[in-house]
């Protein structure tokens, strides 16, 4: 019997989001994943709460540099430069930054790419990331 792939619904944007993240991390070979804004503030996440916050806070220099500050594997010990993915992401004019800590596989990328679609999709169905 097929299972339905969103068992888990929010019309809250940032719930949603969350889920979204929850669910990839499971199916695929992911440690991490976080959705930063551009100050280094953890809008959402899946994986461990304290390695998040610290990734979400190096996001702008992960984005732009192959270097992996030290003090990130505090957080996440053995991780290496090619194991960390950071991609920018723009919704409207909110700029963001999508972060993974994963092995570099074509079928995790699958995953990375799931999770970038999946969050500009539940963005434009509610137009919000302040679940005011």
């Amino acid at each position: 019997m097929g299972r339905n792939q969103r068992q888990r619904r929010s019309e809250e944007t940032v719930q949603a989001i969350t889920y979204q993240l929850e669910h990839v991390l499971e199916h695929y070979d992911i440690q991490l994943l976080v959705l930063a804004d551009d100050l280094g503030l953890t809008i959402a996440f899946a994986g461990d709460e304290n390695a998040a916050r610290a990734f979400a806070a190096f996001a702008g220099h992960l984005a732009t540099s192959d270097d992996l500050d030290p003090s990130l594997q505090e957080y996440l010990p053995g991780v290496t430069p090619e194991q960390v993915y950071c991609e920018s992401l723009q919704l409207d004019e909110i700029p963001l930054f999508l972060l993974a800590v994963m092995p570099p596989t074509i079928d995790n990328a699958h995953g990375f790419e799931r999770v970038r679609t999946g969050i500009q999709r539940i963005y434009r169905t509610t137009g919000s990331l302040s679940d005011d």
